[in-house]
């Protein structure tokens, strides 16, 4: 079960959000902006829900602070949005904020579910951006939408179409890129957010086979041997997130060192 830290002035609000996230997270209401801070210090907090304007006006800077103690949960503003307050939604992405909610907008309860699995898959995505550094922009934008969209069962040919690529040159960057193929690296990108949130030790092999939409927590279990050739509690033992990215990262290095050695073995042959 993951966890949200909330800072909500709006009751039904706070309810609203309960519902649509069922039994899948345990909530930790905040009174004010230091409590929330604190809770999050204290233990693992998945996503973090605040209303930006709960003092009356949008505090940015504590949204800053708080993306700097908690780099790994996933920041979400609740928000009533005016005429008024338009710049400050520029504002908010600058600072941190990775998720928007706009009352009796974007908060049915079915939005709202969707809206807090992006949240989480997004909190992963920050893991993977230090190592996409010189890659081609379809094989980043390729391997960053297999986490964030994680929770959407995209399909080789709607991934393509969100990178604006046809499916045969995305399949050709992949793998020059030395990375699987579209079809897998969907379901690499699945197993990195599922191993996030494994790194949460009351989460079962169920729940998060659950969450992530696998057919049964036994298809889960046979994809991460299949993929990563071990078991889901010892994906969580070995790093979580951080190892199955590395694990990916680690067989391209691999696949290219190889591709290297054939390429200097054909050449001497040719000398």
């Amino acid at each position: 079960m993951g966890v949200i830290a909330t800072l909500l002035a709006h009751e039904p609000r706070l309810a609203r959000l309960k519902s649509a996230a069922r039994d899948r997270y345990r909530f930790v209401p905040c009174e004010d902006w230091t409590s929330l801070t604190r809770a999050c210090e204290r233990g693992p907090i998945n996503v973090v829900v605040f209303d930006l304007y709960v003092d009356g006006r949008a505090d940015f800077e504590r949204v800053r602070q708080l993306r700097i103690r908690v780099p790994r949960a996933a920041l979400v503003a609740y928000v009533d949005v005016t005429r008024e307050r338009a710049k400050d939604m520029f504002d908010a992405g600058r600072c941190g904020i990775d998720v928007l909610i706009v009352a009796d907008e974007t908060d049915t309860p079915q939005m709202l579910a969707t809206l807090l699995d992006q949240a989480e898959a997004r909190s992963v995505s920050s893991l993977l951006k230090p190592h996409l550094a010189g890659l081609r922009s379809v094989v980043r934008d390729a391997v960053m939408l297999s986490v964030t969209r994680a929770h959407e069962r995209l399909t080789p040919d709607s991934l393509a179409r969100l990178i604006a690529v046809s499916r045969r040159l995305l399949s050709k960057r992949l793998e020059g890129a030395q990375l699987p193929p579209p079809h897998q690296l969907l379901t690499w990108g699945r197993l990195i957010v599922a191993a996030s949130m494994l790194e949460d030790g009351s989460r079962s092999a169920d729940g998060v086979a659950s969450a992530l939409d696998f057919p049964s927590g036994s298809a889960f279990r046979n994809t991460c041997q299949r993929y990563l050739g071990c078991t889901p509690h010892q994906i969580r033992l070995r790093g979580g997130a951080s190892w199955v990215i590395q694990e990916l990262l680690v067989n391209r290095e691999k696949r290219r060192q190889v591709s290297d050695l054939d390429d200097d073995l054909a050449d001497s042959a040719a000398a």
